[in-house]
């Protein structure tokens, strides 16, 4: 689930369709030649365990993503207390590794667990706040699933005015995808920066971009959309202004289009999607420099899922209207299928 966007998102954005491990390390997360897997299982086997869930992110990261790294990672999440973190991967092991010893591990784990418990206060905006290492519940709707990362480093809290932005776009989304969504159990967090929500990424650069954490927008991680509200310039905790309602927007229904194929049980995957997508395919001029992320190796049916999703619910950026242009027969299957979808009772 490697970050795949559209013009200028693709140099910045990062979003992860199939729950993504939270990739919060150190600096020595720069170091080369860094066996991170035998790192984390020594952590683990000294009682390290946030330590070790970090070298276990950092090894999938890198392509160590076998059934069993992923297994360490949900125990290594599970022993530090991060529930929600644990419950994720322990979800993630059962969707892509089926019928294995770590996904029957896996089921037995996620049954043992506690139900999480988020400490809730009201912000001024009137929208929840949670701290940053909270596992938010979800047995709320979605309007009531907006989570306020507090601050760090000084920075300036989240807005009120792109609290409202939030609230307004999720309101202002086709009844059927808002429905989806809603009972997809989708989390919205917002954040001053990447760094606030995870600090642990100061100073780090994400090797896969070639950017600074604190650069990013935000990230889809399953049903977790994060939106940051500022991003930095440099390896620091220095922020700048806040970006434009226009750019939030973007970005905003970028990832929770990831969120709703994850919540659509990745139908970006679906065989009649993707005879579809071929047929689209076959029209197009596949040189256009302004289609290389629809049209990228196995990165590219993903990616026009997502800028469909996002032209549907309302954005009217121009790759999304390119890729609804150029992906008629998709546009057409994705709004039949969402429409299908939501009529099913939850």
């Amino acid at each position: 689930m490697l970050p795949r966007y559209f013009g200028q998102l693709t140099k910045i954005a990062i979003s992860y369709s199939v729950a993504f491990c939270l990739f919060a390390t150190t600096a020595k997360a720069q170091s080369k030649g860094v066996d991170y897997e035998k790192l984390g299982q020594k952590q683990y086997e000294q009682a390290n365990f946030k330590e070790a869930a970090a070298s276990f992110r950092l090894a999938i990261y890198q392509g160590a993503k076998s059934a069993s790294t992923w297994l360490y990672l949900g125990e290594s999440y599970d022993r530090a207390g991060e529930v929600g973190a644990a419950r994720q991967t322990y979800q993630t092991i059962q969707k892509h590794f089926p019928g294995t010893t770590e996904c029957n591990r896996a089921t037995e784990r996620i049954a043992k667990l506690r139900v999480p418990v988020a400490t809730i206060k009201a912000s001024p905006a009137a929208a929840p706040a949670v701290a940053s290492n909270s596992a938010a519940p979800t047995q709320k709707g979605i309007m009531e699933r907006i989570y306020i990362i507090p601050p760090r480093f000084d920075h300036d809290p989240v807005s009120p005015s792109t609290i409202r932005l939030v609230r307004n776009l999720l309101t202002g989304m086709p009844p059927t995808m808002y429905k989806i969504l809603d009972q997809g159990k989708v989390n919205i967090y917002l954040t001053p920066s990447f760094v606030d929500k995870f600090p642990e990424t100061v100073g780090v650069k994400n090797e896969h971009l070639g950017i600074f954490f604190i650069k990013e927008h935000g990230r889809t991680y399953g049903t977790d959309v994060y939106l940051c509200e500022r991003v930095g310039f440099d390896s620091g905790t220095h922020l700048g202004p806040i970006l434009s309602d226009d750019i939030l927007k973007e970005y905003f229904y970028t990832f929770v289009s990831h969120a709703l194929n994850d919540c659509l049980e990745l139908p970006s995957k679906d065989r009649q999607f993707i005879s579809l997508y071929k047929l689209d395919y076959a029209n197009l001029d596949a040189s256009d420099f302004r289609l290389h992320a629809f049209v990228a190796p196995v990165e590219g049916v993903s990616d026009t899922f997502a800028a469909l999703c996002a032209n549907i619910m309302g954005s009217q950026a121009a790759p999304s209207e390119l890729c609804s242009r150029s992906f008629p027969r998709c546009r057409a299957w994705v709004v039949e299928r969402i429409k299908i979808l939501s009529e099913k009772k939850p």
